[in-house]
């Protein structure tokens, strides 16, 4: 499927006694020591990235990700019957946004949107990422724009610097707005403001057609890269009076034709180069080749097919690489059952 809009975590800054903090914490909730950096890569959706100061403001903090929101944190420091708390500070609330294309053109409309009646009361003003570290305005809503899917963590470097800083709203509010209004956003970073319907047709003729389906799967919703309209069996003839079995999935995408017959085509090679299945794309009732790919290797459609899986490989996450071999790995074990 596809995610445009999700939260992030809450930040706070104890100040205390630092070991009383941290037995505190480590006592009532999942607790995970990082560096500043890695705290803000690695927190997901409903943590909490802890600062810690000693009672002594020296400089120096510590970082820790909490696996629990940050009022049940705050509710836990407060009821801790060593009081090692002594002081909090709250930092902006975050939404995450997803754009692909022109993604100026989409922080400009919804900073438009907001500044003119998209939520009564809003403020909007722009600022930078890095301008969030040190906000003194708890009640700021940063929302945060990235290129990269939001099915997993996103890291700083993930994330464009342009921020939207929006006040006079609760965060419930402009979250429900931005969810409301995603897909109208997300469409206007695309070049002909339109999505793409087109089918894709799976072959093998070992049969493991599930299998290849589900890798199919397992990449679209490794890269978020659109919707299943629909999914079924059907026929096509190779010669006259000929059929072919053939699995189908009516695929809804921002991508263009080239970009998906791209992915297709690194789902088409194992690591060692064999052939597992063909995977053809069709735009209305044209067939999209691989020789239209604009990026093809010189040496045939081998090459391109261990070039473009490498490429695929590198985007995706290493569970769904690790779930990619493990279905290809079935595909061909049931070939030498044969």
């Amino acid at each position: 499927m596809l995610s445009i809009v999700r939260g992030g975590p809450r930040g706070m800054l104890l100040r205390g006694d630092r070991e009383g903090l941290d037995r505190a914490l480590e006592s009532a909730f999942q607790v995970a020591r990082h560096t500043f950096e890695s705290a803000l890569d690695s927190a997901g959706e409903g943590q909490t990235i802890v600062a810690l100061h000693g009672r002594e403001d020296d400089g120096n903090r510590e970082y820790r990700v909490v696996a629990s929101p940050s009022d049940d944190v705050l509710a836990a420091l407060a009821n801790d019957p060593a009081r090692a708390m002594e002081s909090v500070r709250l930092l902006p609330r975050i939404l995450f946004f997803r754009v692909f294309g022109e993604s100026d053109q989409i922080v400009a409309q919804m900073e438009n949107d907001l500044s003119n009646g998209g939520i009564q009361g809003a403020t909007v003003r722009r600022g930078r990422l890095r301008s969030l570290l040190g906000s003194q305005r708890k009640n700021d809503i940063a929302v945060c724009f990235t290129r990269s899917p939001l099915n997993g963590p996103v890291t700083m470097a993930d994330l464009l610097d342009d921020v939207l800083l929006v006040t006079g709203v609760f965060f419930h509010d402009l979250y429900s707005f931005l969810r409301a209004r995603a897909l109208w956003f997300f469409s206007e970073g695309l070049d002909n403001r339109s999505w793409n319907e087109m089918e894709i047709r799976v072959y093998d003729s070992w049969g493991s057609y599930m299998d290849h389906a589900e890798r199919f799967r397992t990449v679209l919703d490794g890269l978020e890269i659109g919707m299943i309209l629909g999914e079924g069996w059907g026929k096509d003839y190779a010669h006259i009076l000929l059929p072919v079995r053939v699995y189908r999935f009516r695929l809804f995408t921002f991508l263009s034709a080239e970009q998906v017959k791209g992915l297709l085509v690194g789902l088409e090679y194992s690591a060692d180069g064999e052939r597992l299945a063909d995977f053809d794309l069709y735009r209305g009732k044209e067939k999209v080749s691989w020789g239209d790919l604009k990026d093809r290797e010189k040496g045939g459609r081998g090459a391109l097919g261990a070039a473009s899986r490498e490429r695929l490989f590198s985007r995706l996450r290493e569970n769904d690489r690790k779930r990619l071999v493990e279905l290809e790995e079935r595909a061909l074990s049931r070939r030498e059952g044969r």
